[in-house]
């Protein structure tokens, strides 16, 4: 279940840019989606981002018999080159509506939710 706090505030895709004073590593948890037995799985991506450089995530399709589930964006956690770790978790700040192209702001103090990609 994920933790948005409205139905229509929902982040599928996205960029991670940067703005740190390092490399960073960057982990994208997707809100878990039951599978065809029950179970919960969570689908988590992990991207290595160079100081200054924006990398992106694409919208992710999970495909069942009968429909397809797009993956909500439910969290992000980065660890810097120095080691220490930043999280920013759902709802997203500024997110109205279902979004496929919001901009994920890393910098050296925090996570900070961004904007559309321009």
């Amino acid at each position: 279940m994920s933790t948005q706090a409205s139905d229509n505030n929902k982040v599928y895709a996205c960029a991670i840019q940067n703005d740190s004073e390092g490399d960073i590593h960057a982990v994208v948890i997707y809100a878990g989606i039951p599978d065809v037995h029950g179970e919960i799985k969570q689908t988590r991506v992990e991207q290595d981002v160079a100081k200054g450089q924006r990398r992106y995530l694409y919208q992710r399709l999970v495909t069942r018999p009968t429909h397809n589930i797009i993956e909500v964006i439910e969290r992000l956690e980065v660890t810097k080159a120095n080691g220490s770790k930043l999280e920013l978790k759902a709802p997203f700040a500024g997110v109205k509506g279902r979004i496929t192209d919001w901009v994920f702001v890393v910098t050296d103090k925090e996570i900070k939710s961004g904007e559309k990609k321009q």
